[in-house]
């Protein structure tokens, strides 16, 4: 489209705004990270927009009619802003990989919440919907997520009047409860089809945890043909060939280290094979 994005289509403009949205290296990445956890804005900044695309590729998974693209895709970058702070670079894995469980979480959450407004008196939706609103581009703008206290300010509510908006749509158990010593708190490795069960949310929530760790004891080369197997990447899973192709070996070759990924992830936790096929 040479003619150039039309004032009239702001998916358009947003797609050349972000721009091709050019891959860090790992080294770069590393070095990024390790800045922003020195409180670099700069290089946070910059993990967060080479990202952006990722964003709008799983997003697609995730259209529905009744909320607008653009929308879920600011609920998306929200999750990887959110994901960026969190991210530790020492673990061994791409920001992608961990930022694709971040962004599902929230785009689910907000599709989550879009369902339980419709249910509402109408001015409360409307209110619930201001809230969203002003979250979304102020979490966009301070590149973190707002207080209740800055979204109230934004809006003219009191804060009290937007945590109860926000609970009005919340799911019963948060996606961000704090696990184990309470540093870190992981999304759903796949969409959250269980809003209104919240035991079944909870064990989710758990075995990301503990796939991330078993992961991390992996060797490189098995980790990452797990990783493009099943899409943990934030991309479709890939067959045998793609991921030799990426790995300059053989589909049978692959075939090997798959398995016996799947043998030692078996062996430090039973249930992750399962949960991965899911």
């Amino acid at each position: 489209d040479l003619a150039g994005p039309s004032a009239d289509d702001p998916l358009k403009l947003y797609v050349r705004q972000i721009g091709d949205g050019r891959l860090l290296t790992p080294a770069e990445e590393r070095e990024l990270a390790r800045r922003k956890d020195d409180g670099d804005d700069a290089a946070k900044r910059r993990l967060i927009e080479s990202n952006l695309r990722l964003v709008m590729s799983i997003t697609r998974n995730y259209t529905r009619a009744d909320v607008p693209l653009l929308d879920l895709i600011q609920e998306g970058n929200l999750g990887l802003i959110r994901a960026v702070e969190k991210f530790d670079y020492r673990m061994g894995f791409k920001l992608s990989t961990y930022a694709t469980w971040w962004i599902k979480q929230a785009i689910s959450r907000a599709l989550a919440e879009q369902g339980r407004t419709i249910r509402l008196p109408v001015h409360v939706a409307d209110q619930v919907r201001r809230v969203t609103k002003a979250r979304r581009l102020l979490g966009q703008k301070l590149n973190r997520d707002p207080s209740l206290t800055e979204i109230a300010m934004e809006i003219g509510f009191t804060p009290e009047r937007v945590q109860e908006l926000i609970d009005l749509v919340q799911d019963p158990v948060s996606l961000e409860t704090p696990i184990g010593d309470g540093d870190s708190s992981v999304a759903d490795l796949i969409p959250d089809t269980s809003a209104d069960q919240p035991e079944m949310t909870t064990a989710d929530r758990a075995r990301s945890t503990e796939l991330l760790d078993a992961l991390a004891k992996l060797q490189p080369r098995q980790r990452r043909v797990v990783v493009e197997r099943f899409g943990l990447d934030g991309v479709r899973p890939r067959t045998l060939e793609e991921v030799g192709a990426n790995l300059g070996i053989t589909r049978e070759r692959v075939r090997q280290l798959e398995a016996r990924a799947l043998r030692e992830l078996r062996a430090i936790a039973p249930a992750l094979e399962l949960y991965l096929r899911t």
